[in-house]
């Protein structure tokens, strides 16, 4: 390898893996919040809060490791730029392709490590994040009840409390409503409530001062019936709160057989979605990195660098894409999935002509790149 891609890849390695922890940290800070109420506020062990925790990065990573991919190659190339180092490698008679081999290179390797947490990584983290919360439901059900909110406590069971207390096991002015195979769903009001700790694999609940009202509508009766106390065990399968027909809880190799069973209609258009779309992200690492290579080596900023700004740019970009393909999931397959790879396509079409362009003389940037690149 050149003395020069060693230079490159040396000053593109350390931005990068900062603007990773940097990118990764922003996106999780509304989790760090809810995760210290459920351990501080609601006793949830810190070992099951670390897994939790450790469950989200794979679906955030898919994101953030683009964006750290293009922040590291436009603060190198930048750099060079602003201390007059590209200058003096374009005088040498070095191109723009010297630069982009080791761009390159590092973006395939950002491009496989994406694409293996697309393959893997974010089917596990869904089905850790829920096995996760089954047990943390199993140990304080509690952390599953929110004032004023109705909430699936378990499988089948909502509850809605008006009051609950800081330890989040006593509540009052209870709702709860649960679901029973082949008949209507029962309702229970009860004045107090209290989650029962010791219960395993399961959800203890007691309910005071109550009634109980069920409708039938085959035998054409409403029963209704008051209690003084009322015991519940709620059972709480590990495996049951994963569904295996969820494409979140795929990998990729079972997301393209459950297509190719499914079809390409309605049926099948959630599974070629997620398809598509961690295929997309992982791309991007190869798209991202390429459009850096013009973007950064016309910088002529010194001080306050636009990295920043144009890697926030670039991501809402594709982001809108990405959402835009969400919305029409179920009504177009052809559009969500051209809607899906075309910032790729863009992006990567932009940058080889520009890579075109600078063999023929002296790499320019259409006028309107030049225009967000370049501040005087």
């Amino acid at each position: 390898m050149k003395r020069l891609h060693k230079y490159i890849l040396s000053e593109v390695a350390g931005p990068f893996f900062l603007g990773l922890l940097t990118f990764t940290l922003v996106v999780l800070l509304h989790r760090f919040s809810l995760l210290t109420d459920l351990v501080v506020s609601k006793g949830v062990p810190p070992a099951l809060g670390g897994r939790l925790l450790l469950s989200f990065l794979p679906m955030f990573l898919e994101i953030t490791l683009p964006a750290a991919l293009l922040l590291a190659i436009l603060l190198a190339l930048g750099r060079f730029g602003a201390d007059s180092e590209t200058t003096a490698m374009f005088t040498a008679g070095m191109g723009m392709r010297s630069f982009a081999v080791p761009v390159l290179l590092i973006s395939a390797v950002a491009c496989a490590a994406n694409l293996y947490i697309g393959w893997e990584g974010v089917a596990w983290g869904n089905r850790e994040m829920k096995t996760t919360l089954a047990r943390i439901l199993s140990i304080r059900a509690g952390a599953g009840a929110t004032e004023r909110v109705f909430q699936e406590i378990t499988p089948d069971v909502l509850l809605f409390p008006d009051r609950i207390s800081n330890d989040s096991r006593r509540m009052d002015g209870l709702l709860l409503a649960r679901r029973m195979e082949n008949r209507e769903p029962a309702l229970i009001f009860a004045r107090h409530g209290e989650f029962a700790s010791g219960a395993v694999n399961a959800v203890g609940l007691t309910l005071l001062d109550g009634a109980i009202h069920a409708d039938s509508p085959k035998d054409n009766t409403y029963r209704f019936s008051t209690f003084r106390s009322l015991d519940f065990r709620l059972p709480l399968s590990l495996s049951d709160s994963i569904n295996p027909d969820d494409p979140r809880n795929m990998t990729v190799p079972q997301l393209f057989r459950k297509i190719r069973e499914k079809g390409l209609g309605k049926e099948g258009a959630s599974f070629v979605y997620h398809f598509h779309r961690r295929l997309s992200l992982a791309a991007s690492c190869i798209a991202f990195g390429l459009a850096a290579v013009p973007l950064g080596l016309f910088q002529r900023a010194r001080g306050k660098s636009p990295a920043l700004a144009m890697t926030v740019a670039i991501i809402l970009f594709f982001y809108i894409f990405l959402a835009a393909a969400g919305a029409v999931e179920a009504s177009s397959r052809i559009a969500m999935i051209t809607l899906m790879w075309l910032p790729n396509l863009l992006v990567l079409v932009t940058a080889l002509w520009i890579f075109r362009m600078s063999e023929t003389g002296i790499p320019t940037l259409p006028r309107i790149l030049a225009m967000l690149t370049n501040r005087r």
